[in-house]
């Protein structure tokens, strides 16, 4: 452990765009990971909202929902401050959406 007073330990430069090319990488596929579970989230309830027998309306209602919330679905995802603490959100999103499913059939 490092102690307070102690100076800070030199990195070579090739270390530091090896760090900064890793977390580059890993903000790629975590941007690419939420988009894909954000919209299949959606779907999930746009499925989940029409499996009842309201008809048409039901359906449209469910796609507005699902429009409205892939966006901020998408942004929680990547942005949250916690790594893969948005993803972790989205994705309890996507099991409360199948449980719709469940329950409306």
């Amino acid at each position: 452990m490092r102690r307070i007073n102690e100076p800070a330990p030199r990195t070579r430069p090739s270390d530091r765009r090896a760090h900064t090319a890793r977390l580059n990488r890993n903000r790629v596929a975590c941007a690419v990971v939420a988009c894909l579970l954000a919209y299949g989230v959606a779907r999930l309830l746009v499925a989940g909202i029409a499996a009842g027998a309201g008809g048409t309306d039901r359906v449209h209602l469910g796609q507005m929902i699902a429009l409205l919330g892939l966006p901020v679905m998408v942004v929680v995802g990547f942005g949250a401050w916690k790594r893969h603490a948005g993803l972790l959100m989205v994705g309890a999103c996507g099991c409360l959406a199948a449980g719709l499913i469940l329950f409306a059939a």
